[in-house]
Formats: structure tokens, sequence, C-alpha cells
């Protein structure tokens, strides 16, 4: 896939024609619920992911955290009866844009949540808070809640670098001096990449090489080689998830490299999507995520036993995180008597505090993007004999804005294929 490079941001004067069509649009448009919901009434939200294409088994866990999270509680927020209408954007930028205007000008949804991967996100987020709507995202694209933040845009997730700030640290107090990296190209894994060399270099480390792979290759043996050429102390993996995951772990323990050079994977490395396939090999693997299947908290065992019984795997990342979306709108609704009206429901989801949903102790900050506590993970056996990640040790309150502070953070660009933090 090309590296996604489009610009959500419309120039003021076609923002202002842009949302005044959309207001003038929603004052004419029938609205069965009385005006953007109201207590007893209804409202009607949109939500994509891809179902179909290279990451459909992402996106169908996704679909099944936000229905689980609706079934469970009656399809009801309060007194609020919620409706969702379902996009599949194949994990296609142009496509994710086409599904999100037919959500808006032909289903007439209040809001949207999804999709998942960085450059469908920019675009479908750019569109809907351009037509004055809220919109709710999981996924990990860095600028959505920084330079480019939108005060019509929630994150209920992490951006892409957050939890690889704990991993940059950690990783050089065990004692690795010379890293190397091994990330996608495009938006996510620059800023996966970014997050953990920027904190092993401010640690005092050293990145030797930082290997780059397209989404969605199908033989990662070159890539690997180049890591095993660069002999590093210790090597990070930015993936995506789903089969880059597999197939790139595939080459690694082909190449005989699983005992010979510490791996350390980011958030969607060692999901249940990847364990589910690679199996027994995976065992020990070590990752900093936010989501714990494994995790000794009540609200994280029973999800993980509900979902179970539902569907006969234990839930991956991607159905936990939309699970948590869902509950936040949910909560958002609650505070607003139902009603979905652009920046003010916004604000009240901003508001919403999990002392402990499925990623922990939640809060948001100001542009409206999660704080919360990473977990570096490791993958074990269950006692029945299933594979499963458990938490070895808990950083607490990570920031989007990592250890620099939000100011300081935001003086430096974006993080992208030619800057990673070093």
């Amino acid at each position: 896939m090309i590296p996604w490079s489009w610009q959500p941001r419309r120039t003021v004067r076609l923002l202002v024609v842009v949302t005044a069509l959309a207001l003038a649009a929603s004052a004419c448009a029938p609205d069965e619920d009385g005006g953007g919901g109201q207590a007893g009434g209804s409202v009607k939200l949109g939500f994509i992911s891809p179902v179909t294409g290279f990451v459909a088994a992402l996106g169908t866990d996704m679909r099944r955290g936000w229905e689980m999270y609706w079934s469970q509680n009656g399809g009801k927020a309060g007194d609020t009866t919620v409706q969702t209408v379902f996009e599949d954007d194949t994990g296609d930028p142009d496509v994710a844009l086409t599904k999100a205007r037919r959500l808006v000008e032909q289903e007439q949804v209040q809001l949207v949540a999804g999709p998942i991967l960085a450059n469908t996100a920019y675009a479908v987020a750019g569109y809907v808070a351009g037509r004055g709507l809220p919109t709710v995202q999981m996924t990990g694209a860095d600028d959505l809640t920084q330079r480019k933040f939108d005060p019509l845009v929630l994150r209920v997730g992490y951006t892409s670098s957050q939890s690889n700030f704990p991993a940059g640290q950690w990783a050089y107090e065990q004692g690795h001096r010379e890293a190397v990296t091994i990330c996608p190209d495009y938006a996510f894994g620059w800023e996966s990449c970014g997050g953990f060399v920027s904190a092993f270099v401010e640690a005092g480390g050293k990145i030797t090489k930082q290997v780059w792979h397209p989404l969605g290759t199908q033989d990662f043996s070159t890539y690997v080689s180049q890591a095993r050429q660069a002999n590093p102390d210790v090597v990070f993996v930015g993936s995506a998830g789903g089969p880059d995951a597999i197939l790139l772990y595939k080459a690694w323990t082909g190449f005989g490299l699983k005992d010979k050079i510490p791996l350390i994977g980011n958030c969607c490395f060692a999901d249940q999507v990847f364990l589910r396939e690679v199996g027994d090999e995976a065992l020990d693997l070590q990752s900093f995520t936010y989501w714990v299947e494994g995790r000794d908290s009540p609200v994280v065992q029973n999800f993980v036993k509900a979902y179970e019984q539902q569907h006969k795997e234990i839930p991956s990342l991607y159905a936990a995180g939309a699970y948590t979306m869902a509950q936040v709108v949910a909560e958002a609704l609650k505070k607003t008597g139902g009603k979905i009206e652009g920046k003010a429901f916004i604000d009240a989801a901003r508001q919403v505090s999990l002392s402990d949903s499925l990623y922990g102790a939640l809060t948001f900050d100001d542009t409206n993007n999660v704080v919360g506590p990473v977990y570096r993970t490791q993958v074990a056996r269950r006692e029945d004999g299933t594979l499963w990640s458990v938490d070895e040790q808990t950083f607490p309150e990570v920031s989007q804005f990592g250890s620099e502070g939000k100011e300081a953070f935001l003086e430096h660009p974006v993080f992208s294929r030619d800057y990673t933090g070093q």
C-alpha cells in the first residue's frame, strides 16, 4: 500500500461551505427521535471496519466487540435506543471515505465509529468532522489528537507511538544499547517505531538500522535478513498485526533467531489473531500494549468469558477496543440525555472516567486522547492450554506525549519515515 499522505484538513473557505451545507441538511432532514437523540428516544450510529480484504480478521473482531457491548446492554444507553449501521472499508482509504459519505449523507447517522487503519482513519475523521458530526476512533493515527486535533474527534484507544514509549525506556534499562526496528512503511508503522526509537535514544541507546516493509508483505525473509545482519542487542517490531505479524514471525523463526536476538513487539504484534495462527512458537514473546486478555481483572475476565462463549476464541485487542468504544459512547449518551450534538457530545465523552475498563483505569486529556496504563506482556499458556498474554509489568498513566509533555512533544513533527525521534 502506498504510504498515506492525504491531508484531512480542508481550506477554511471549503470547510465553512461544507459545514454550512451539513447544518442545512441536518435542519431539513427528518429526525425520528426529535433532534439528535433524547431520553427515551433513539440514535443512529455508523460503524466502519474492514471485514473483507487483507485485515479482515481485525475488522471482524472490531464488529464483534461493538455488537457484544450493545447486546449485553439491551441495545440501549440509559433510556436511549441505539441503532448501528455497519460498513466494510476493506482496509482501503478511498473505500472508507465512500462508506463514510454513505453513512452520513444517505443513512443520516449522527456519529461515526471506526475504522482501524491509520490511513483509513485520517480520511474518515476528516470528512465526518468536516460535516460537523462527532467521530469516535480506536485507530492509532497519532495526529488525530495532536497537530491535527479536531474537537469533534475522540480516540478511545492509544496513539501508535504511545504504548511504545515505555518499550524504548525498558529496553535500555535491560542493558540493550543497539537496536534495530522492523515496521510497516506507512503512518502506523512510522509512529510505532517513533515511540520506541525516541524513548530508546533519549535513554542513551542507538538505532543501528530501521527496516521498512510494505503493508501486506507476503515474504519477510529480506527484511528479517537485514535485521540479522545488523547484529543488534534487541529488535523492536511495530507491526500492524494480522497477516503481517504472522508472516514476519514465521520468517524470524525460520532464520533461527528466536533464541538468538531478543524481540520486543508493539500492541498489535502478539495479539490473539497472531497467537491463533502461530501457536507454541509464540511462547514467552514480549510485547508492550494496553489490552491484556490474561490480566487479573474481573472486568477483563468477564469479557473474555462472554466472548469465548459466543465466538469460541479469546478476544483480540480489536474486539476489546471496539467494546470500549461502545462503552464510552454509551456513558456519554447517558451524560447528554441521549442527545448527540457535535462538540457537546465529544466534550461529554471526554469527561468519561473508567476506574477499570478493559484497558485499565482510563481518563482523557484535553485533546481527546486516552491517558492510561501500558503493560509489558508475555505469551503464556492458560490452565486449559490455550495461549494468551499476561501482564508482567504495568506503566501507569502513560500519555500520548510521552515523558516530554504536550508543549515540547508538539514542537517536533509527527513521526514519519524520515523522522522517528533520533
